[in-house]
């Protein structure tokens, strides 16, 4: 008879065979391609072998968000999990060290007490005594400013006393990036020193680096905000060895190369349970992560530009929120579309568990309301010629059209004696009737008047009044599910709304810009009609006179449709008539765009007045830097700026020019409160005309954004 085969060596081998079937179904999968075992060198193996028995110690920041922390009492993050990996994939036993902050890790790193150091960005002081891999990750800087103070900008900090790390490379590099701004550095030794210091105004700013760290610290300080994310400027996360162990350094950055997406998968799990912490789920929370961590998400059809539905994706504001709070914490949303009535009857039966809505006292019975993603108040819209209005008080009588199934209706009723409702079907058809004069206001949120205003030509529209009502934009939750309201609630403060907003308008549509439209219409028959009159005016000498003045009066009526009546400079209607001609000529010429800086938060802060006084400044120190040149205001806070016979260098010049004009044109909003205009701009030259006008736009306009988000990101534009 044959052997029988050992218990044990039988178990092995039926291991084995399940093994291998389940690789073969794909539920069992090796490290995706190019994430495989590590290629080295045989002097790489010789030394790994040498070194197998021996702990080598990282040094790091215990402050530095994602990368190591404590969560439900465990030591997690992308640096221990990057470590696990090293040793499996290496064979090197790397161990986090014992450290007290940044400062401690890198002076004992350089006494030679610690073998490596996680983090560390190359200088070229550092490079006289340090071998540095690759970074496993970039993490941008960010800037951090108190709520209350006037810092909205990096450009604010200049000449103000500035927080940073001790030792910390960006104290150097900041002014080296960025050479307009130049801050009065103070050290301090770990983070949260540093941020106490910034609310207690010893600093009018703090500079370190992101990698997460900044929601815990937005969190544990809540009176102060982030006001930018300096791309330029990021912290590596590199393996520094010292110069003597070059070939330790090689061996991190074969691994560094082989495995990055498993690196990127690591370190998305990072985040995620980082931001976790930071926000404190609870064990109810977290459990419902775990067990379901998906939901279903209505979309309204296209409440731009808030919501929108493209192919299965909720686009707009509102849908990279949603995206951002997916990243942010690892909830899955699955996206179902449908009029706003349809969405709100499938939520209420269980069918959709978060949607878009107002918050009313009847739909608390159905819904959890976590914070709003936006605190602006909605509005009241009229024409130029409509009386204001205070509050929705001053509606009593008037035609105030609302969009079927929205809040305005209960509300109106409530709240007025004589209620004079008007339905529509959409905020199109709302301020159609506006403008046809059938109504006489309309209500809605101020971002989502703004698109269609400017992007329809309304300018014939305008804010008549405020509304006091509890109008913020918010995502109902169903109370089936109150773990994910809570989540929802806990994260949302994490998320920059004017980031959102910048993000979301670039994946809606453009409306069709009606007001041009029917300006053409309008022209082509003034063309007509002065047709008919010259062809009249040949045939009676008697109607000469009366010709003139009509004449006349077409020059007047063409001045006023073409010029902007608050700073005199030519009007979009001119520029979308004219332009190309009035540019087809003065090569080579200059292109400048700009878009104001801090008018809104002057007219929310000071009233318009005093914003109508912010244009005017920057029109006349824009008039008085290029007398030459074709002033145009395109919108509320837009200019662009044709310069004849001017150089790359020349504009160069005129914009630093423009600068420094602009910081001296100050005036007073408020008593002992003075402000200067300012704008980000962007350029663009023409030689000849055969290169593209609106090419040459473009371009100027890419300069301009990317100025902007220079100056005014959040994040997180932001």
């Amino acid at each position: 008879m044959p052997k029988l085969m050992p218990m044990n060596a039988l178990l092995r081998l039926c291991l084995a065979a399940l093994l291998a079937l389940l690789c073969s179904l794909g539920w069992a999968q090796k490290s995706p391609a190019g994430n495989g075992a590590v290629a080295l060198d045989a002097a790489q193996r010789a030394w790994i072998n040498e070194n197998k028995d021996r702990v080598f110690s990282v040094g790091f920041d215990p402050e530095a968000g994602f990368d190591s922390f404590e969560f439900q009492g465990r030591r997690i993050g992308l640096l221990p999990a990057l470590l696990e990996d090293m040793q499996t994939q290496l064979g090197l036993r790397l161990l986090p060290a014992e450290v007290k902050n940044w400062d401690d890790a890198y002076g004992r790193f350089l006494a030679g007490k610690i073998d490596l150091l996680y983090g560390a960005n190359p200088t070229a002081e550092r490079e006289k005594v340090m071998r540095f891999t690759q970074a496993a990750q970039k993490y941008p800087y960010v800037v951090f400013a108190r709520k209350d103070s006037l810092v909205q900008t990096l450009g604010d900090l200049d000449g103000k006393p500035v927080g940073f790390l001790a030792n910390d490379f960006v104290i150097e590099r900041l002014p080296a990036e960025f050479p307009n701004v130049q801050v009065r550095a103070a050290s301090f030794e770990d983070q949260r020193e540093g941020l106490r210091a910034l609310v207690a105004g010893d600093v009018d700013g703090f500079v370190t680096a992101g990698g997460g760290v900044e929601y815990e610290f937005l969190n544990d300080f809540p009176d102060l905000i982030l006001i930018a994310e300096i791309k330029a400027i990021t912290s590596d996360m590199t393996f520094a060895v010292a110069k003597d162990r070059a070939i330790l350094a090689q061996i991190i950055d074969r691994y560094l190369d082989h495995r990055q997406l498993i690196i990127q998968n690591l370190a998305r799990e990072a985040r995620r349970n980082y931001n976790r912490k930071v926000l404190r789920l609870n064990e109810a929370e977290l459990a419902w992560l775990a067990k379901n961590g998906e939901a279903v998400v209505g979309v309204a059809e296209d409440y731009l530009p808030f919501d929108h539905f493209d192919k299965g994706e909720y686009k707009g504001i509102a849908g990279a929120t949603l995206d951002r709070i997916a990243d942010l914490i690892g909830i899955r949303f699955k996206v179902v579309s449908g009029t706003f009535a349809k969405m709100l009857e499938r939520a209420q039966a269980g069918e959709v568990q978060v949607l878009n809505l107002a918050k009313t006292d009847e739909r608390q019975q159905h819904f959890l309301f976590p914070r709003a993603i936006s605190t602006e108040r909605d509005i009241i819209v009229g024409l130029k010629s409509s009386p204001p209005v205070q509050d929705v008080y001053g509606l009593d009588g008037k035609r105030v059209a609302v969009i079927d199934g929205f809040w305005h209706e209960e509300y109106l009723r409530k709240n007025l004696k004589s209620p004079h409702i008007v339905k529509t079907a959409d905020i199109m058809a709302s301020l159609r009737l506006l403008r046809a004069g059938e109504v006489d206001y309309v209500i809605e949120n101020p971002t989502v008047l703004e698109f269609y205003i400017n992007g329809l030509g309304y300018t014939d529209l305008v804010k008549r009044g405020n509304t006091s009502k509890d109008s913020f934009i918010y995502f109902g939750v169903t109370r089936q599910q109150p773990e994910l309201a809570s989540i929802l609630d806990k994260v949302i403060p994490l998320i920059q709304f004017e980031e959102m907003k910048y993000l979301g308008m670039q994946t809606v549509p453009t409306l069709r810009n009606e007001a041009n439209l029917q300006l053409t219409q309008l022209l082509a028959a003034l063309a007509l009609a002065l047709l008919v009159i010259l062809v009249v005016t040949l045939r009676t000498v008697r109607k000469l006179a009366e010709q003139k003045a009509k004449t006349q009066f077409l020059r007047e009526r063409e001045h006023l449709l073409y010029t902007d009546s608050l700073t005199g400079f030519y009007n979009r209607n001119y520029f979308s008539q004219k332009a190309d001609s009035v540019m087809s000529t003065d090569f080579p010429q200059a292109i400048v765009v700009a878009d104001m800086n801090n008018l809104k938060r002057v007219n929310d802060s000071h009233g318009h007045a005093a914003g109508d006084a912010l244009i005017k400044a920057f029109a006349e120190a824009a008039r008085a830097q290029w007398p030459q040149a074709t002033h145009y205001r395109i919108g509320g806070d837009e200019f662009l700026f044709l310069l004849p016979h001017c150089s790359e260098e020349q504009v160069l010049r005129e914009l630093e020019a423009l600068k420094q004009r602009c910081q001296q044109a100050r005036f007073e909003v408020a008593p002992q409160l003075w402000v200067s205009p300012s704008a980000a701009l962007g350029h663009a030259s023409r030689l000849d005309a055969q290169s593209a006008l609106q090419a040459c736009i473009a371009q100027a306009d890419a300069r301009m954004y990317a100025a902007k988000a220079s100056m005014k990101k959040r994040s997180t534009d932001e």
